[in-house]
């Protein structure tokens, strides 16, 4: 990854492109409490901010509305540390909830 520097965020990677910005903001995602899977559904860089959607499948017992506020604040700190990339929106939509015990995630595993 190429650098230059920046005057208000010290050094810049030059190169962020969008599969970069969806594994960062998918691994902060999934760092969450209460998110057992995540679907970024877009990602939209315009310079030096990006705008992105995801889905997400939370478990019972999560407040969804907190969820999917730690998801945005999760997702907006992850970027705006690894990449230097000003984070316009993150707009989370939850599509799923499962219960622990009952339902089986994506990745095969219960809760």
């Amino acid at each position: 990854m190429t650098t230059r520097p920046s005057t208000t965020t010290g050094v810049v990677p030059t190169d962020i492109d969008v599969p970069t910005v969806t594994r960062i903001a998918t691994e902060a995602a999934r760092q969450v409490p209460g998110v057992c899977a995540v679907n970024p559904a877009s990602v939209r860089l315009h310079g030096r901010s990006v705008g992105l959607d995801l889905h997400l499948i939370t478990w019972y017992g999560h407040s969804v509305p907190a969820v999917a506020e730690a998801v945005r604040h999760a997702v907006t700190a992850g970027i705006a540390a690894r990449t230097g990339l000003t984070v316009a929106t993150v707009t989370v939509t939850v599509d799923d909830l499962l219960v622990p015990g009952v339902d089986v995630s994506a990745a095969g595993t219960t809760g």
